[in-house]
């Protein structure tokens, strides 16, 4: 109590916490649920019982990941934002669950030590920070990983069709975020490549410029 929250050099979402969840759906198309639903079967190994939501939002994604490991003994989900006032409004929803953790915190110094967790998932976070910044976050992740385990990342990525093409760039030039420029020249992907990851498997893609990444942590500390 008391110690002050380190800030991130990337982009927080304070300032639309309280529409979030109004307009999340209506930028993706109301495909939230079917994009997310990978994460989710991601869960579905019984010996999962620790889960981190890095970049959890409102905790839309993260409630759901709780739920589904309510059933498993000393199970915790936890769920983590560099904005916290979007913690705060996680925090209202997930109300009276027991198995369900947020923190406010930074990606790229996860404040959790290492080999924490069974499961990793992430959404739509890793476009709002830069190509550095993005490497640092993917081997925080690796970090807290336990050895053979794995984490799911959902993000915009290289455009594989026109209407991807369109989609992406427009995102682009509404934000102005340079962030989503990177993923749409494959940034993402070399972050992944060059992190302690060592690579990806793409397992899913949606509306052309969407990917669903796996990362598998193999060994090491």
């Amino acid at each position: 109590m008391g110690q002050e929250l380190k800030r991130t050099s990337g982009r927080t979402l304070d300032h639309v916490a309280h529409v979030y969840d109004l307009l999340s759906p209506l930028m993706l198309f109301g495909l939230e649920a079917r994009m997310s639903r990978p994460c989710l079967g991601s869960l579905e190994d019984p010996s999962i019982r620790s889960v981190l939501d890095m970049g959890c939002g409102t905790g839309t994604l993260t409630i759901e990941a709780a739920e589904k490991l309510s059933g498993r003994p000393g199970s915790l989900v936890v769920g983590m934002d560099a904005a916290p006032k979007m913690i705060d409004v996680a925090r209202r929803k997930a109300a009276g669950m027991n198995n369900l953790r947020f923190d406010v915190g930074i990606a790229e110094e996860l404040p959790y030590p290492r080999q924490s967790f069974d499961g990793a998932i992430s959404t739509f976070f890793f476009h709002h920070i830069e190509r550095a910044l993005k490497e640092k976050a993917l081997n925080e992740l690796w970090r807290v990983l336990k050895n053979g385990r794995s984490a799911l990342v959902i993000d915009v990525d290289v455009p594989t069709n026109i209407f991807g093409k369109i989609c992406a760039w427009s995102g682009y030039y509404l934000f102005q975020q340079d962030e989503i420029r990177e993923n749409i020249h494959g940034e993402l992907r070399a972050s992944m490549e060059a992190s302690l990851f060592r690579g990806y498997e793409i397992v899913r893609r949606h509306q052309g410029y969407i990917s669903v990444f796996k990362l598998n942590k193999q060994g090491g500390m």
